[in-house]
């Protein structure tokens, strides 16, 4: 059974944190490339300008012997065994080759993401957007020629950010789609103001808005259909028996936290589910308000500002690394300089992990991102998730053709697209869940890590446990 408990302290806050940028170096949005090439982002402001902020931080060391794949543990599920639903040439996933005429009309994107404000999921989302969108106008024939272009509009704080820029889109004839980066706040008016004009393709969704859209489509995964397969870890691979989560309240969390609850609950393992005031400076009152040093599996569903707190936490209470499973959004370079290293828990991923050159799907992502200079952002999961998604936006429009560009001519497309996912999960299904017709991957795989850049696979892809609806 799933409890649920709440922790306050004081007076309950569901106040504005200041939320690291997550994950590596960032670039600022819209910076041009090492060899001089024109940026192809256009920036504009919703209510305010806002800019993505430049971070000036070192990556852990990317010498690497990359994740083990031997071990019972390292077999993988749904016919995702070997090289299968593998993308290794990226030209030819777009459907060009070459570069782009740049004579010809650009072809437009919008983007939307909440950055640039008191809370963010990702601002290195972008990044992924521009490496794409250069690496498409640059090697992959833009949309049948045409350059690809990308106006982007941000959310900083408010609803109302929201609205405008799903008005902006709408309004604007140009732009054919529209790409998204994790958001909670204004999403629901960005899609109430889009109207369904514009289908929008996203990565990671971290709102059941993005996931309820008929005209959407989320590559890999809203968060609690990616936390479920959780569950299906804990029980078949660890031999879990109990379990602890905690998460911040109000801070875009919730309904991962719960997806995942009700994973575990499917899966037969009983979950203790502890909320906090996401200003909470000290996580060991509702770590012991889960009983996590009474269980065998403790799952932080956090922000990267809780991620050195957490690890402090179980630090302090006795409770070891190897109990602890949490998403990738503690891979970065902040909290392995905090701590000294990463903490050396499990984690989970679903999509490729760009420090496993194991993966086939690897070699070429990294390749481009150290052609473009951008070597920096290897390692981080919300670079290669907005490279992927513009990719597959790009493909989604190549298989319309630029003169055949419409809402229902691209959601067509959306809608059957079965994969492969570029440096995603080998298991696609969009409209899979009736309640979430946008939701297109429920598959997830797992990784130790070993400390010193070293990696482990501890299980490959696998879906939510049976029985589990959504």
């Amino acid at each position: 059974m799933v409890k649920v408990s709440r922790w306050i302290r004081g007076r309950h806050a569901r106040g504005a944190v200041a939320v690291v940028a997550v994950l590596l170096v960032l670039a600022a949005c819209g910076d041009s490339d090492d060899d001089g090439a024109e940026s192809t982002t256009e920036t504009t402001a919703a209510a305010t300008e806002t800019t993505a902020a430049a971070t000036d931080t070192t990556a852990p060391s990317s010498d690497t012997t990359g994740p083990a794949t031997t071990g019972a543990s390292t077999d993988t599920t749904a016919a995702a065994g070997g090289e299968e639903g593998k993308v290794t040439d990226f030209a030819a996933y777009v459907g060009g080759s070459g570069p782009a005429d740049p004579n010809l009309p650009p072809v437009k994107i919008g983007y939307f993401n909440q950055q640039g404000g008191a809370v963010a999921v990702s601002e290195t989302n972008i990044n992924g957007i521009d490496i794409a969108v250069r690496y498409i106008n640059e090697e992959a024939g833009g949309i049948g020629g045409h350059p690809l272009e990308v106006v982007t509009c941000f959310v900083a704080n408010t609803e109302e950010e929201g609205q405008q820029c799903g008005l902006q889109f709408a309004n604007d004839d140009s732009i054919v789609a529209v790409v998204s980066g994790p958001t909670f706040t204004g999403t629901e008016a960005f899609y109430a103001a889009l109207a369904g004009s514009k289908p929008v393709v996203h990565g990671v969704s971290v709102s059941a808005a993005d996931t309820v859209q008929d005209t959407a489509a989320v590559l890999y995964g809203g968060a609690k259909y990616i936390l479920a397969p959780y569950g299906t870890f804990a029980r078949d691979t660890l031999g879990v028996t109990s379990a602890a989560l905690v998460y911040p309240e109000g801070a875009g969390q919730d309904e991962a936290a719960a997806g995942q609850a009700s994973a575990f609950e499917a899966a037969g393992i009983p979950i203790e589910v502890v909320s906090y005031p996401a200003n909470t400076p000290d996580l060991t009152v509702p770590l012991l308000a889960a009983g996590a040093q009474d269980v065998d599996l403790v799952m932080p569903v956090i922000n990267p500002n809780d991620c050195v707190k957490f690890e402090q936490a179980i630090q302090q209470l006795g409770i070891p690394d190897e109990k602890v499973l949490a998403s990738p959004i503690c891979i970065n370079a902040e909290v392995a300089g905090e701590l000294g290293d990463l903490p050396l828990w499990l984690y989970a991923v679903a999509s490729s992990l760009s420090i496993d050159p194991t993966d086939p799907s690897v070699p070429p992502y990294t390749d481009i991102l150290t052609a473009q200079g951008e070597d920096a952002h290897i390692g981080d999961p919300w670079v290669l998730v907005g490279f992927g998604q513009v990719m597959t936006a790009a493909k989604l429009l190549n298989n319309v053709g630029p003169d055949n560009i419409t809402t229902d001519a691209v959601v067509s497309e959306m809608k059957a697209f079965e994969g492969p996912l570029i440096l995603g999960s080998p298991v696609l299904e969009c409209g899979k869940y009736p309640e979430a017709p946008g939701v297109c991957n429920d598959y997830t795989q797992f990784y130790k890590y070993n400390g010193g850049n070293q990696w482990e696979l501890a299980g490959g892809f696998v879906g939510p446990p049976e029985g589990w609806v959504g």
